[in-house]
Order: C-alpha cells, then structure tokens, then sequence
C-alpha cells in the first residue's frame, strides 16, 4: 500500500517523476527534475539526499539519479495509482484531463487500500477503454 511508504506524498512524487524520466529520456537528471516538478534545483538537491538515505535511489557526484530495485518498485506502485485514478475521473466522470491529472496527482498520495482496491473492482464493471483495462489488471510484482 503506498501510504504505508516511509516517505511523504512530496517524496513520492519524486520516485515517480524520476521514473518518467528514465523511461522518456533515458536518465533524470537534476535539472530536468526540477523543471518537471517546477521547484528550485536546491530544492530538488535535499529531497534526493532524504531518497537516497532511504535507499529509493542512487546518484554520484553530479550524475543522473537512478532508482534502486525498492525504489523503482515504490515509483511503480505510485505511477499505477495515478494512472488508474486519472481513468477514472476522465472516462467514468468525464473530468477534463488537465483537472484529472492535478486531482489524480492529489489522490494517488492518500487513497487507503481499501478504497483504491474498491475503485479497482468498480472499474473492472464498467465500459472503460483497453489502457485502463490493462492498467486495472496491472500487477506491479511482476514489473518489480
């Protein structure tokens, strides 16, 4: 469960935000951290020491950051949340995209489980296009 998580929601975004990078430009590196979350690079700096303690992530002097084996796990589960949480505002709501992805940021943090595995089964009922679908279906163990 991702609440259970031993860091807090602003951390996490960070775990997720690296994994986009990673898997969109190949590395995250600090700069493009910040720009993403549109904070201040010392900023983006003291969050990745408070990772790395944690051992979410690994970084050298200067380089890119990479997530560790817990960290991408934790990174995963979060990206999932999100993704379903976005389908189900867009396309059983009908809520803009641009107002799903800031609510679905907000939400993804403090669903219980027991909510979040309740939106699951709801979602698995209904007419929803196949990424969502699959997305639903998602078993982050096997990605880990």
């Amino acid at each position: 469960m991702v609440q259970s998580l031993p860091i807090t929601s602003s951390l996490q975004d960070y775990l997720e935000v690296i994994l986009n990078l990673v898997q969109e430009k190949k590395k995250a590196r600090v700069t493009d951290i910040a720009e993403q979350l549109d904070i201040a690079k010392p900023s983006v700096i003291q969050a990745l020491t408070l990772l790395k303690e944690k051992g979410l992530i690994t970084q050298d002097r200067y380089g890119p950051v990479e997530l560790t084996p817990e960290g991408k796990r934790y990174a995963l589960k979060i990206r999932h949340r999100h993704k379903v949480i976005y389908g189900f505002l867009t396309q059983v709501l009908g809520v803009s995209p641009r107002a799903a992805e800031e609510d679905a940021c907000l939400m993804e943090h403090d669903l219980s489980k027991e909510t979040f595995e309740r939106l699951l089964h709801f979602l698995e009922q209904q007419e929803i296009d196949a990424g969502l679908k699959k997305e639903i279906n998602w078993d982050y163990k096997a990605k880990s």
